[in-house]
């Protein structure tokens, strides 16, 4: 039997989420003995559409919450997702991030039984944020949103669009959500309104592949033709985060950098080099290092050859839903620094493929980055050896596709309830 198959995500090449929406699309393309599969997304939509998220965007603005990170109030659908869920009898779902007005939240109520939802931030339990506060301990999500709530202004959308989301998935026992971390899977749990609903651990793929070692020979001449000397230490770092926006970190990096250059450490600042993608490309000064740019990336066979020629890669991320960058790094046999927390947790273990900082500091982010590089090169060669190990055994290919064609399976079967 041949399952028809429909995976909608806002797109399937910009941002983590739409990376993951198209490796899952690999995996039903790789089985094409059991699912046909067709794609939805916004990638190309015309201007009507993008008039309708305009108005989103301006209309979420009149609320002020302190906190910076996006919020999306998704008032509207994007047409071809509820024209696919017309003919839902023989067809299977899996919604991946359904933002920017792609499924609108009057409309949760349409989605198909037997549908499987793929949560990449916490929005879809929260308000209209993706991800909760950080220094707020009130928890609304897990015991409901007050519309009178103290340090929020303006139009409070966070308790308003958490109602409706709230009345249209609290009762649904026949959609499957999806997590890709324990991190995750503990807050959705404990969430009111997804506390009863079948949730279960789906981490994203990692194609180990792809994501590999670059040959020694290759990787020094890579190093070469970017006037890097081979004993120089390279540190890597993801740039498309903004500069901002608290939950990344990357204020934090700057600052452990800055304090950097006070530390004893077994190589001058001059031998130190850092490498960073996602921004614009440049080759400059960052304090007394030097900082090459890369500029954004398509090409994956490229991104992991940066981190290939990496002794490590920095994520100095406050919160990760799973922490794509950081596995794709272990996974080229690359240590990673990173703080203790969220999603990070389930690819990171301390002195084992990487070392966490404990707190959010920059001096402590700083304490790691130095002790890495105080390291013996042969300790940070095993970290990354026992990186690589890790991925393959939780995050490759041959892993997630048996834990997702099974949850697939139960879907299938709750469509028949």
């Amino acid at each position: 039997m041949i399952y028809k198959t429909i995976i909608i995500s806002f797109s399937f090449v910009r941002g983590g989420a739409g990376v993951s929406a198209a490796r899952f699309n690999h995996i039903l393309s790789s089985n094409a003995q059991s699912y046909s599969v067709d794609l939805i997304h916004q990638d190309n939509a015309g201007m009507l559409q993008l008039f309708k998220r305009v108005i989103s965007f301006i209309l979420v603005k009149f609320q002020f919450d302190n906190n910076p990170i996006k919020h999306s109030l998704n008032l509207f659908s994007f047409k071809p997702v509820l024209k696919a869920f017309e003919n839902s009898k023989d067809t299977l779902y899996h919604l991946h991030w359904i933002n920017n007005d792609t499924l609108s939240i009057f409309d949760f109520g349409k989605i198909p039984s037997g549908s499987v939802i793929t949560l990449h931030d916490e929005w879809l339990y929260c308000g209209a944020e993706h991800h909760y506060s950080y220094n707020d301990n009130s928890k609304d999500f897990i015991h409901g949103y007050s519309y009178l709530k103290k340090g929020v202004l303006g139009i409070h959308w966070n308790s308003l669009i958490w109602s409706i989301k709230y009345k249209k998935l609290f009762h649904r026992r026949d959609l499957i959500f999806t997590t890709p971390s324990r991190w995750m899977y503990n807050r959705a749990k404990s969430s009111l309104i997804l506390k009863n609903c079948d949730v279960r651990l789906l981490p994203n793929p990692i194609n180990t592949d792809i994501f590999k070692p670059y040959p020694k020979d290759d990787a020094k001449k890579y190093r070469r033709n970017l006037h890097i000397d081979d004993d120089c230490f390279v540190l890597v770092f993801a740039a498309s985060t903004k500069k901002y926006n608290k939950l990344k970190g990357i204020n934090l990096l700057y600052d452990a950098l800055k304090l950097l250059q006070s530390k004893k450490l077994k190589i001058p600042i001059s031998k130190i080099i850092l490498i960073n993608f996602g921004g614009l490309k440049g080759d400059a000064k960052l304090y007394s290092y030097r900082n090459i740019s890369i500029g954004h990336i398509d090409n994956e066979i490229d991104l992991a050859k940066i981190y290939s020629i990496a002794d490590c890669v920095v994520v100095p991320s406050m919160f990760e839903s799973f922490g794509q960058v950081s596995a794709e790094a272990i996974s080229c046999c690359s240590p990673v620094v990173c703080f203790d927390t969220s999603g990070l947790r389930d690819i990171i273990i301390n002195n084992y493929n990487g070392l966490i900082a404990k707190s959010f500091t920059h001096t402590a982010l700083c304490s790691e980055i130095a002790n890495i590089i105080n390291l013996p090169k042969k300790i940070r060669l095993e970290m990354g050896n026992n990186g690589r190990k890790h991925v393959l055994e939780k995050f490759s290919y041959p892993i997630i596709t048996k834990q997702y064609l099974n949850i697939l399976k139960d879907a299938s079967e709750l469509k028949k309830i």
